[in-house]
C-alpha cells in the first residue's frame, strides 16, 4: 500500500495555476455565476452591435436580410475585409475609405502617420489561394523594388506589407489616373503622338527592366487601367497590379492577360515568355491613341478573327505547333489554314484586309481625321509610329521586337520636322494640355467647361467632395478619392484598375474639384442585366452579349477580367456608390 502524500508533496501537484479558487471554474458556476452570465452576455452583445454597424457601413437596413459575417465580424460572406471609415490599425494608418472591391480583396485610401502621407492599401481576401498568390506578388515587388524599380523603370513602389486580422495587407504609394481614365475624358478621342510617344518610352524602359536577366517577370496583365499617372497634371507614369505575374520559366497559369490585349500565343495555346507583354503594350498604344481597343474580341475566337483581319493569318509553322489551334481554324489538305466559320454566324473581313494605316489615319490627318495639320502629327510621324507598331504585333514572338530594341526606334528619335519628338522622357504638363485641346477640364486644376459638364449629364455620373492631406516629399500634397454615384440605369459599376478612384492634385494654391466622372459600364447589347464580368468564360459568345468598349453614349465599354478564370477570379474593382 502507497504511502499517503505529504503536505508538501501535496502542493507539488496542485497547479499553482488553478490554486486560487476566485478563478476557478467550480467557482465561476457556483457563487460567481451571475457575474459569469453578465460577462458572456456583454461578450454576445458587443460582437452582435459591431456587426450591425458594419451592416450599416455597407449599406444594410433594418429591411433587408442581414448579411452573413466571418471572421469575429470583421469579414463578410466573402471573405473581404469589412472597411470601417476612421478606424486606427496599430496605432499607424487612418482607415480614410473604400476605394474599390475586387476578387482579390479589397483596396482602401489610408493616412500613414509614420510617412505623413496618404497610401493606398490592398487587403487580400481571407481564403488560402489568395493569400498565396498574394505572397508571390509581394515576392516579385520586393524584388523589383530592391533593384531599383520604383525609381528608376516605372514600377510601382511597394512600401510594406503586413498581416491584420487575418488578412495579408500591402501598402502601396498613393498614385493618381490610370491611362484608361485619361482616355475617358477625352470623350474616347484618344491622346496626341506626343504624349503616346512619351508614355510609350516609359513602357518600354520598365519592359527591359522586367525582362532583364536578375529580374525575368512577365507582368501577364498589362493594360491603360494598370498603368498610372504619377501625378495628374504630369506625364510620368507607373505599372501596377502585378497580382497575375510570374518570373519566366514558372509560368503558373494558361489563362492570362485581359482579352483586348491578350497575345496569339495564348489565344493559340503556346509556351509564352516575356514577348506576351510587348504584344499588349503595342495594342495599348494603339488605343491610346485611336481611343478606342485595337482588337475588340467579346469571346476568344472573336478577338482571334480581329487579329486575323488586321494582321492576316498567322504563319503556318505557328498554327502547326499551337494546342488550340483547331479550335480557331481548319487545315486545308496542302498544309495551309482558314478560318472557321462563327457559331453565332457573324461575319468577317478577310484576313489583313483591315489595314493598320487606315485605323492610325496615316494619310488621313490620324484617326477620324482629328490631327490633320497638328504639330507633330505629320505624315512621316504616323509612318514610324506604324512601323513600331507593327514590329510589337508580329505574330512569332521570336521575331516580335524586343523592349530594348522598341526603345531605339526611330519613333523615339529627334527630327527636323517634329518639334515634338524627343529622345528622353520630359515629364512635362502633356496631359493637361491634351484635354484642353478637347475643350475638357484637365485631371488636376479648374472648373468644369460647359462642354465637360454635358459629358457628365449624359453619362449619369456624379461625384462627392474631397479629403485633403499633405505630402511629405513635396511633389504634389492633395489627394482626393472619388466616391462614385451610383448610376440611375446600372446595377453596378467596376473597373479593372488596381485602384484606379484617387485624383491628385498639384500644390497650386486654389484647387477645384474637378467632376471626374466615370461610366465604366458591364451590360449586353439588349441593355439587359449587367454580365458577371469577374467570371464570364470566353468560351462562349451571341451576337447580342457582344462586350465592347465605346464612346460614353453607347451602353456597353468595358472588357473582361484577366486572372485565371479557375483558380483566381478576375480582379475587377468594383467602384462604391456614395
Amino acid at each position: 500500500m502507497a504511502a499517503p502524500l505529504s503536505k508538501d508533496a501535496d502542493e507539488q501537484t496542485v497547479p499553482q495555476s488553478i490554486r486560487n479558487p476566485s478563478d476557478g471554474p467550480l467557482r465561476k458556476l457556483s457563487v460567481d455565476l451571475i457575474k459569469t452570465y453578465k460577462y458572456i452576455n456583454e461578450v454576445y452583445y458587443a460582437t452582435k452591435k459591431r456587426r450591425a454597424q458594419a451592416a450599416q457601413n455597407e449599406g444594410g437596413s433594418s429591411h433587408k436580410k442581414e448579411r452573413k459575417l466571418v471572421n469575429d465580424g470583421y469579414d463578410d460572406e466573402n471573405n473581404d475585409y469589412i472597411v470601417r471609415n476612421n478606424e486606427v490599425w496599430m496605432e499607424r494608418y487612418d482607415i480614410h475609405s473604400l476605394i474599390g472591391k475586387g476578387s482579390f480583396g479589397v483596396v482602401v485610401k489610408a493616412y500613414d502617420r509614420q510617412l505623413k502621407d496618404y497610401v493606398a492599401i490592398k487587403i487580400i481576401k481571407n481564403k488560402k489561394p489568395f493569400y498565396n498568390q498574394a505572397q508571390i506578388e509581394v515576392r516579385l515587388l520586393e524584388s523589383m523594388n530592391n533593384a531599383g524599380g520604383h525609381d528608376n523603370f516605372h514600377i510601382v513602389r511597394l512600401l510594406r506589407h503586413f498581416n491584420y486580422r487575418s488578412h495579408l495587407c500591402l501598402v502601396f504609394e498613393l498614385l493618381s489616373h490610370n491611362l484608361y481614365e485619361l482616355l475617358r475624358n477625352t470623350n474616347f478621342h484618344g491622346v496626341s503622338i506626343s504624349l503616346v510617344r512619351k508614355f510609350a518610352q516609359q513602357l518600354c524602359r520598365a519592359l527591359c527592366f522586367l525582362s532583364s536577366s536578375e529580374i525575368s517577370i512577365i507582368h501577364c496583365d498589362l493594360k491603360p487601367e494598370n498603368i498610372l499617372l504619377v501625378n495628374s497634371k504630369l506625364s510620368a507614369i507607373k505599372i501596377v497590379d502585378f497580382g497575375s505575374s510570374c518570373r519566366l520559366g514558372e509560368r503558373i497559369y494558361q489563362y492570362i492577360q485581359s482579352r483586348f490585349y491578350r497575345s496569339p500565343e495564348v489565344l493559340l495555346g503556346i509556351p509564352y515568355d516575356l514577348a506576351i507583354d510587348v504584344w499588349s503594350l503595342g495594342c495599348i498604344l494603339v488605343e491610346m491613341h485611336t481611343g478606342k481597343p485595337l482588337f475588340n474580341g467579346a469571346n476568344e475566337f472573336d478577338q482571334i478573327m480581329k487579329i486575323v483581319e488586321v494582321l492576316g493569318m498567322p504563319p503556318v509553322s505557328l498554327l502547326d505547333r499551337a494546342s488550340k489551334t483547331t479550335r480557331y481554324f481548319d487545315k486545308l489538305p496542302d498544309g495551309t489554314y482558314v478560318p472557321k466559320k462563327s457559331k453565332d454566324s457573324r461575319k468577317y473581313r478577310a484576313p489583313g484586309s483591315v489595314k493598320l494605316a487606315d485605323i492610325l489615319g496615316v494619310n488621313t490627318g490620324g484617326p477620324g481625321g482629328r490631327r490633320l495639320n497638328e504639330a507633330g502629327h505629320t505624315v512621316n510621324d504616323y509612318l514610324k509610329f506604324k512601323d513600331l507598331i507593327q514590329r510589337m504585333l508580329d505574330y512569332n514572338p521570336r521575331n516580335r521586337i524586343p523592349p530594348h530594341q522598341a526603345q531605339q526606334h526611330s519613333f523615339f528619335k529627334r527630327t527636323a520636322d517634329v518639334g515634338t519628338s524627343t529622345a528622353d522622357v520630359a515629364i512635362d504638363h502633356d496631359v493637361a494640355e491634351e484635354l484642353q485641346k478637347h475643350k475638357l477640364s484637365n485631371l488636376h486644376n479648374g472648373e468644369v467647361s460647359k462642354e465637360y459638364d454635358q459629358m457628365s449629364n449624359q453619362s449619369s455620373s456624379g461625384y462627392t467632395g474631397p479629403s485633403s492631406g499633405g505630402s511629405s516629399d513635396g511633389s504634389y500634397s492633395w489627394h482626393h478619392s472619388i466616391d462614385v454615384q451610383q448610376q440611375q440605369q446600372q446595377k453596378s459599376h467596376q473597373t479593372s484598375s488596381f485602384y484606379s478612384n484617387y485624383q491628385s492634385y498639384s500644390n497650386d494654391a486654389d484647387q477645384t474639384l474637378v467632376k471626374t466622372q466615370f461610366s465604366i459600364r458591364y451590360t449586353n447589347s439588349t441593355g439587359n442585366a449587367p454580365h458577371d464580368i469577374g467570371h464570364q468564360s470566353d468560351s462562349t459568345s451571341s451576337s447580342s452579349n457582344s462586350i465592347v468598349r465605346g464612346q460614353p453614349s453607347k451602353n456597353v465599354v468595358r472588357r473582361t477580367s484577366s486572372s485565371d478564370g479557375s483558380k483566381l477570379p478576375g480582379r475587377c474593382i468594383q467602384q462604391i456608390p456614395s
